[in-house]
Order: C-alpha cells, then structure tokens, then sequence
C-alpha cells in the first residue's frame, strides 16, 4: 500500500512531491538527521493537498467543497461530480465517495502515526518540532472524521470511530468523548511543541495554525472562552483586506493562515477544486455544472457589501467579463452563480493555490464566543472590525443576546462560504437541512430535500470495506 505521496529526491521542496512507497520509508528512516524526516513531512501536505486518484478526490479541499454542499448554503445546477454529496445520497457504507473520505483520513493519521513513532520525547528540538506537526496532522483528521460519521452533539459517551494506534490491528469503535479527548491532547501537544517554532512558508503547520484547529474545536464543543483565546491568536496571523475580488487562489494574500501552494507541476487540472468551483474557469464548474448560493443568503447581505461580488448578481449571456481580470467565458452564468473562487491566469488553467485557513473564520469565531459569554460590546467591535472592512455603510451593530449571535452566523454563512466550514457549523448549532425555504437559485434534484438535525442522513456509515476489513467494529 502507498501510504504517502511522494519524492524521488529527499532534498525537493514538499510542494513537487506526489508518491511515496512503503519501501521509501526504511530509506528515509536510515538516511540520518532530518532529511528524511523532512521528506515524510512533506508527504503528509501533499497528501493534504492532493489526496487519492479520482476527480473528486483531490485532498481537504475536495472534501470541504463535498461537505459545504450538504448545508443550507450551496447548491449545484444540475447532477454531476459531487451531486451525491449534494443529494445526500452517498451516506451508505457502499458509497465511493464515502470509502474515499474514510481512507483519505486513516491514511493522513497513519502517515502521521509513522512520524510520531520515529521520533523520541527526548530527540533534538530540530526533530521535536516535525512530531508536533504530526500530532496537527493527526489530530485535523480525527476532527474531521468525529463530525462526519457521528452527530457533533452525540453524548461522549456515544460510540463513534475507531482510533486507528499504528499497528494495523482493526479496532473497535472508540466513544465520542475519547476521540475528542484524543484530538484535544494532540493539539495541545503541538501547539505547545510550535509555540518557538517560526516556519518558512505559510504551506508548513506552525503554533497559529493549530491555534485555529483549537479554536474550531472549542467553538464546536462550546468551550467559549477557549474559543476566544486561540480564535484571537489565530486572527492574529493574517490581516483582512478590502479587496475581496482577488479569486482567493493565492497562498500569499494577506487573510490567508494555511495553505498549499499549487504549481504547473502539481496541479491536477480538472480534478481540482477550482475546476468543481469556478465558474469562469474552463472546468467543471464553468461546463454548466454551476455551483450556486442560495438566494435567501445573498439577498440578505446589504447592497453595499462588497461580498456581492463573490455572486453573479443577474443571468450574464456567454462572452461577458464579469470580474475584470478574467476572460470572458463561453458558457451563460445564472444568477448567484459563484465567483468567489478564481484560479488565474484564465481558461483550462487550475494553478490557484489553495486556501485550508483565512484568519477571517476566526475573527468571526472571536465574536461568536465573545458574544456567547455575554461580551456584547466587545463582540460588536470584534464584529465590526470585519464588517466595516467589507462594507464602507457598515456601523456598530447595536444587538446584544440571540440578536447579536444570529448576526454574527449570519456573516459566517457569507464570509466563508466555499470554505467547507457551513454544514459543519449547521451541525454544532443542531440545524438541519431544509432547501424548502423559498430559494430561487438553480438547485439539480434534491431542491426539496428537508432532513432533520439528528436524522442519519446527517451523519456516514463507515464504508463497507472496513466493516469487511475490521471484524471488531460494532
């Protein structure tokens, strides 16, 4: 079994990297100092980034595109790549898209469980800090996979999945309480671990990375003045700019934390998130396979709201340039169609980078928990210092109580929306799905779909291959 993706040459940068066997991992383990330590590292971001072969199997951003068309917020035109996902139809143990998910995350946290295990408590700092990555690694995937095959509010005592401890052996499922309690030590682990560590690029794990995973984690489980303390230090690691209209396709943009730079050498090309997203790219998306907003959502943001660019505001015929920059694309574009996403320089190219984290999730993550501990004022100012930046006519909200939270999510839902944050937010608050609600954006089959929060539609079955596999899950 390939368990990374990989180099040839330990010396290349992570970013050209695709395949890494098993028996380059004695190599890498004999190699001596942290080359190969390096290597393995970098083959866990490009497994991040790339993750297996299939069109829609692209890494994390392939699954927070899948998860993002689960929730309220984004639908698609017509059925096509992702139309499972959008339909709910792909939550049985027999689905690929579900095995994918499955074997996605095992392998990031074996790959991860292979680092932790090579290195001692007592190594050099210099390898030190490559096992704290490692325990980031693990631990965003065990975050993943609590949300996505149990209900994020499961009692802890719950069954949920197994934890997988390196040795191959099938386990049972562990309880929602000892897989959360597993993710929160291990990013604490790496938080401590990263805390001097002072990284290269914006596409390695540093200290303000897993400082947003813990600030998710707490705002998930309502830890609120956790989630403030590391939503502030997270927020801490970008600066929000009034140019909204940039394609968020460039790790260097000043909002964006974490990320993976994506070159003419690594893209994938159609089987890229930018192909499934952009409208006016000459993938997927721009083949008539639109990806859209729900209508309620964008007619509620102010006109002077600068985020209305990120939504076709009419139907626009073919050869017309929408955003200026960009080519004037063949296809029609219906009414709040995206155009948040734009990987340049134009037709049939996928070299955007992308995006995991920008630190505008957690300046919203900051309100919401302010917010949540009755810190009415400071949660209008933190609210503010975004809003304001978005939209010159934004003032001072003068909510308080639910009032004041339910502006806060609604900016959420605008701000990240395309970043595969919603439907995991509409499973911490107990919502369920209802595209009942009057939306008149273009929705393929499944536009009357109403599911309740704690339905078992909202939650995966583990896919057939491990319940063959593993004689101990229950």
């Amino acid at each position: 079994m390939n368990l990374f993706v990989s180099c040839d040459n330990f010396e290349r940068d992570f970013q050209d990297e695709r395949f890494l066997s098993e028996e380059h991992f004695t190599e890498i383990n004999n190699s001596g100092g942290t080359t190969g330590i390096v290597a393995l590292d970098g083959a866990s971001l490009s497994y991040f980034r790339d993750g297996e072969d299939g069109e829609i199997e692209f890494g994390i951003k392939s699954i927070d595109l899948g998860m993002d068309l689960r929730s309220n917020d984004m639908d698609m035109s017509r059925s096509t790549w992702y139309g499972a996902y959008h339909r709910y139809d792909n939550t049985v143990l027999t689905s690929g898209n579900n095995d994918f998910m499955w074997e996605f995350f095992y392998k990031a946290i074996n790959n991860a469980n292979q680092v932790i295990s090579l290195i001692s408590d007592e190594a050099p700092e210099e390898l030190l800090v490559y096992k704290s990555k490692s325990y980031a690694y693990r631990a965003i995937s065990y975050f993943y996979l609590i949300r996505i095959y149990q209900h994020t509010r499961a009692d802890d005592s719950t069954p949920a999945i197994p934890i997988d401890f390196g040795d191959f052996v099938g386990e049972s499922k562990a309880t929602v309480g000892e897989v959360k309690k597993l993710i929160f030590d291990d990013l604490t682990a790496a938080y401590e671990g990263l805390k001097n560590y002072t990284r290269a690029t914006k596409e390695e794990v540093d200290a303000n990375v897993v400082a947003a995973y813990l600030a998710r984690y707490h705002l998930t489980y309502e830890n609120w003045s956790e989630a403030e303390k590391y939503a502030d230090i997270a927020m801490k690691a970008g600066s929000i700019s009034a140019d909204v209209a940039h394609g968020f396709d460039e790790l260097s943009l000043s909002e964006a934390i974490w990320g993976a730079v994506v070159t003419p050498n690594t893209s994938e090309v159609y089987q890229s998130f930018f192909s499934h997203i952009s409208q006016i790219n000459d993938g997927y998306s721009g083949w008539n396979h639109f990806k859209t907003a729900n209508s309620n959502l964008v007619d509620a943001l102010p006109a002077s709201d600068l985020r209305h660019s990120w939504f076709a505001d009419q139907e626009y015929p073919p050869g017309v340039v929408i955003v200026p920059g960009t080519w004037p694309h063949y296809n029609r574009t219906p009414k709040y169609t995206s155009l948040k996403f734009i990987a340049q320089p134009g037709p049939g190219q996928f070299i955007g980078d992308y995006i995991y984290l920008r630190n505008t999730e957690f300046i919203l993550t900051k309100a919401e928990a302010l917010a949540r501990q009755n810190k009415t004022a400071e949660a209008q100012k933190t609210l503010f210092d975004l809003n304001s930046v978005r939209d010159s006519n934004y003032t001072l909200s003068t909510n308080t109580g639910q009032a004041l939270i339910d502006e806060i999510l609604f900016y959420r839902r605008i701000e990240l929306w395309g970043d595969g944050v919603a439907s995991f937010d509409m499973a911490r608050l107990g919502l369920g799905l209802n595209r009942k609600d009057g939306r008149v954006n273009l929705v393929q089959p499944g536009a009357d779909l109403v599911i309740p929060p704690l339905d078992t539609k909202m939650i995966y079955e583990i896919p057939q291959r491990e319940v063959d596999a593993n004689p101990n899950i229950n």
